[in-house]
């Protein structure tokens, strides 16, 4: 590799993991400002849309702009993203309303889908197959990092500052990523289909069908309910809208998602298990915190500290993962190992209890995050050797995708199952409630986040209540515990599955042929070389 080459090739991983370190961290930052937040702007009602907004449309943009990238270019692209995530994020910290909140996470998803499409397939474009394997494990690196220290350092800025440093602290980190990216990343990257029309009618049926499909998950996770009208309604107009977007995409000459990847086998294994890490991983990473909060009651920081154990050790697996990937050229064993080890870990998690030790979660946490590293951290270099040069960027935005598709589902899933369990043995609580206690009170009982504020219900109730109050306290943190770890559960048998998509998955050789940089820079880095 010629030395102005490789310069520029690192220069462009350390803008890419800037850019993604922001963007990952604005995903874990804000939850421990929320109730700060929500106190100051109300609208406890949409206190899942903060999150949800988001997702949303960082999911249904991502394909897009993978596919857009790979014919443009990524350069400008890029640095769009990155201004336009600053932007959302400067108008969040400056928010009245919790509308006006909303609306800015809405936009900060749209940016970020940019960075996480984009991030990836540009370092694919400057490393070879097999160099990529250890730049594309620091990805989840620093996805892992970025999850430890979200929490603690919105935590930090929002009691010593304000819950709007949260959203500005995005500022010190994005303005170097994108004065790097406009010197360090060459405009030359990707364009590998220059003269093509953008297919504008599928870009936008494929948004379309996204927005109706998720919102229905979110719905059905926020009412608990499938049988709600909205939610089976936004499902067959997803479908569709499909039916619809399957026709387009037959015919358009540059399809905005291809589909004859799906006929590679790699890519739809892949994904496949892909999607099921994401199903698997929301357990572990929401429901945790709440087992220990609410079940438990620990404090916030505690269920924060809790979660490092499995994010320190997807770090691990995920760069190790990439070297063992970059030296030896394989993966099967890696993915069956890792897909073993993660459902070992949720099987630990579906027999906790209301008395499991900190040593007994940390144990299990360290089990799932060792397992979860090893796909995450690979699974981008074995896409990016699974297709043509041209679809890289689709086909590493499609690993995104389908990982986030996968966590809304299991926002739908799991929340499902948790509320409707913990609700159904609520059918057990003494009647003599009813006559005992307040209306809004009993309302308010039958929220899993109730049990959060035992401790202080407690100590402000009068005396001749509290100790019925007590049992009645005991008996329902044993019952969140089983909803909770019914979760788990599920994301085991999920995760079951994930074992045999990759002993299915097929073999490809991971090549040590530069067949990208130098293909498309290497005129302009030999004039600068000289």
């Amino acid at each position: 590799m010629p030395n102005v080459s490789k310069k520029v090739a690192f220069g462009a991983l350390i803008t890419v993991l800037t850019s993604i370190f922001m963007s990952s961290l604005d995903q874990t930052v804000v939850g421990t400002a929320m109730p700060r937040i929500i106190n100051d702007l109300g609208g406890m009602s949409l206190y899942s849309w903060v999150f949800t907004v988001y997702m949303l449309t960082s999911t249904i943009f991502v394909p897009i702009f993978g596919k857009l990238s790979d014919m443009f270019g990524r350069k400008y692209f890029y640095m769009t993203g990155i201004l336009i995530f600053m932007g959302a994020s400067w108008s969040a910290g400056l928010s009245h309303s919790i509308y006006w909140l909303i609306g800015s996470r809405a936009v900060q998803g749209f940016g970020s889908a940019m960075t996480m499409a984009i991030g990836p397939a540009i370092i694919g474009d400057v490393f070879t197959a097999r160099e990529r394997g250890k730049f594309q494990g620091l990805l989840g690196a620093v996805f892992g990092v970025s999850s430890v220290i979200g929490p603690l350092i919105g935590g930090y800025l929002t009691d010593q500052l304000s819950w709007h440093w949260v959203f500005y602290v995005n500022m010190p980190i994005g303005i170097p990523a994108v004065i790097m990216a406009y010197f360090l990343i060459p405009k030359e990257l990707g364009r590998n289909a220059v003269g093509e029309k953008v297919d504008y009618l599928g870009a936008t049926l494929l948004g379309g069908m996204l927005l109706s499909l998720l919102l229905g998950f979110s719905f059905a996770s926020q009412d608990h309910t499938w049988n709600e009208p909205k939610v089976w309604g936004l499902f067959l107009v997803s479908a569709a809208i499909f039916v619809l977007f399957y026709f387009t995409e037959k015919k358009a000459k540059e399809p905005i998602l291809e589909l004859s990847l799906f006929k590679n086998q790699v890519f739809t294994v892949g994904n496949t298990l892909n999607f099921i890490v994401g199903f698997s991983l929301f357990a572990s990473a929401v429901y945790l915190p709440l087992f220990v909060q609410a079940v438990q009651g620990r404090s916030a920081t505690n269920s924060g500290l809790i979660l490092m154990p499995m994010m320190l050790g997807a770090v691990l697996t995920s760069i190790g993962g990439g070297f063992y990937i970059s030296k030896m050229g394989k993966y099967k064993l890696s993915f069956i190992l890792g897909t073993i080890t993660m459902t070992i870990g949720l099987y630990m998690m579906s027999r906790f209890s209301v008395n499991s030790s900190n040593m007994t979660i940390s144990t299990a946490m360290v089990v799932v995050g060792l397992g979860v590293g090893l796909p995450m951290g690979m699974l981008m270099v074995v896409m990016q050797s699974a297709v043509e040069k041209r679809y890289i960027g689709i086909a590493l935005s499609s690993v995104q995708f389908f990982r986030s598709v996968g966590g809304t589902v299991g926002t739908a899933v799991l929340g499902t199952v948790v509320n409707n369990t913990f609700a159904s043995n609520l059918n057990h609580l003494p009647k003599i409630l009813n006559f005992v206690l307040p209306k809004q009170f009993l309302h308010m009982m039958k929220s899993p986040q109730f049990l959060m504020n035992k401790n202080i219900i407690l100590q402000k109730s009068p005396v001749s209540v509290r100790a019925m109050l007590t049992g009645v306290f005991a008996d329902m943190s044993k019952w969140l515990a089983t909803a909770i770890t019914n979760a788990f559960f599920i994301s085991m048998v999920a995760s079951s599955l994930a074992i045999l998509c990759a002993i299915i998955i097929k073999r490809i050789p991971i090549e040590e042929k530069r067949k990208n940089f130098e293909e498309i820079v290497g005129e302009s880095l030999d004039s600068q070389e000289k």
